[in-house]
């Protein structure tokens, strides 16, 4: 049932750059491999309830309502925009406070577990994903509840992996990222990154997905 044209296409929308992937890079620089886990664990909590809504019928509604779209989209957006300020009030900080922080920070992995869910379920193209690619690989004489499952399963499973390893690339890098400089400017940048997928996700239409 699973079908090596769906293996490749759950690929290439996974490598694809997104709000996801820049919570994950943001979350593994500031506080380090435990915490960039965590947003990974969190990030598939949200697929398994767009999965679940999936399965469900229950993401039409992000391509249906406008209301629901509109209100997907503002919080996520506001979300974002808010994780990308805080990386830029970051990025001007003392290196002695900014140590002082990111140690604070290692001590609660639950915020990087509910950055990554947060980033994802707030995301509409995450629904749209699930809503428009699973029903096309459905097999037309199966179970469609058990099969949408299988395939959701499976689009976790290649998500996990990857970000997984993203984050354990970044914590081998993570001696020399972690240099005050260097530090700042990664703050800046992932700050400006973060906003600017804010401002692009609330100028999204539905048209796009």
């Amino acid at each position: 049932m699973i079908s090596l044209a769906f293996v490749i296409t759950c690929l290439l929308i996974i490598v694809a750059p997104g709000p996801s992937l820049a919570v994950m890079l943001t979350q593994s620089l500031r506080s380090g491999r435990a915490a960039g886990l965590a947003t990974v664990a969190g990030n598939t909590m949200g697929l398994v309830v767009w999965a679940t809504a999936s399965a469900f019928g229950l993401t039409a509604l992000v391509r249906t309502s406008e209301i629901a779209f509109v209100v997907l989209k503002v919080a996520g957006a506001v979300y974002l925009c808010w994780l990308g300020v805080q990386s830029l009030l970051r990025s001007r900080r003392e290196p002695d406070r900014l140590a002082d922080a990111d140690q604070t920070a290692k001590r609660s992995p639950l915020a990087s577990l509910r950055a990554g869910f947060t980033t994802n379920v707030t995301n509409p193209k995450a629904a749209v994903l699930y809503l428009a690619l699973l029903p096309q690989f459905l097999p037309p004489d199966g179970n469609p509840l058990v099969d949408t499952f299988v395939l959701a399963a499976v689009q976790m499973a290649l998500s996990a992996s990857y970000y997984t390893l993203v984050v354990l690339a970044i914590g081998l890098a993570r001696r020399v990222l972690s240099r005050p400089l260097v530090r700042r400017w990664m703050d800046r940048a992932s700050g400006l990154v973060l906003v600017g997928l804010g401002i692009r996700m609330v100028t999204l239409s539905r048209a796009a997905l």
